[in-house]
């Protein structure tokens, strides 16, 4: 017990100073008006391993609680759509310890802060379904329940499902079917994610060549 409580009291105070940084960082994005994506999701989803896929940053990926604390951004270049930002956040659990929700609140302001969320799911845990419901009721938790949110089943080499986009009953895309150990389906994600930037782009530029026109 003493040994957790130190824990508690150092991850309290690395993310007191994380948060410091994030602000910074976060107001620069919005100054430079780029599409921001964060990957969320329960802990062990592998949120770090497709963040390492997709950009190459070697973000800290461990099978273990908490493995991820701090919000890695890194820029991603989308070809003809330009870069995104990609942020990488901490897993999310059950019944979080009520000594860590303030400081895990914290750190979740960069979720908030997104354009879009890539919610990664095991998609070979039997237990999915109720862990999409835990992330989502977190992301309900700090204002982020509203955002424009896309389900990425990872882990599908683990599973007999094949690399796939899928979309709801109105056309949009709800669902990427991947593999960020393997790279299956990586090809796909990165697509989608150039359009979502290319569409971002479109209403800033109609508002860039307005305000010319004034």
């Amino acid at each position: 017990r003493r040994l957790l409580g130190e824990r508690v009291k150092l991850l309290k105070s690395r993310l007191t100073q994380l948060e410091r940084q994030r602000g910074v960082r976060r107001r620069a994005r919005e100054r430079r008006d780029v599409l921001t994506v964060s990957l969320v999701g329960y802990t062990n989803a592998g949120k770090s391993t497709l963040f390492n896929a997709l950009t190459k940053a070697g973000a800290y990926a461990a099978d273990q609680l908490f493995a991820t604390l701090d919000t890695t951004s890194r820029r991603l270049f989308l070809g003809d759509a330009g870069n995104i930002v990609l942020s990488d956040t901490v897993g999310f659990i059950r019944d979080l310890p009520h000594s860590l929700v303030a400081a895990f609140h914290a750190t979740l302001e960069e979720t908030v802060a997104a354009d879009v969320l890539l919610h990664v799911v095991d998609s070979s845990s039997e237990d999915r379904e109720g862990q999409i419901a835990a992330v989502n009721a977190v992301l309900e938790e700090i204002g982020a329940g509203s955002l424009p949110q896309i389900q990425i089943w990872n882990k599908i080499d683990a599973t007999l499902a094949s690399p796939e986009v899928q979309r709801d009953a109105c056309g949009n895309i709800s669902r990427v079917l991947l593999s960020a150990r393997t790279g299956e389906g990586l090809s796909l994600l990165r697509q989608v994610l150039s359009d979502i930037a290319l569409a971002h782009k479109a209403p800033l530029a109609a508002t860039s060549e307005t305000q010319d026109s004034v």
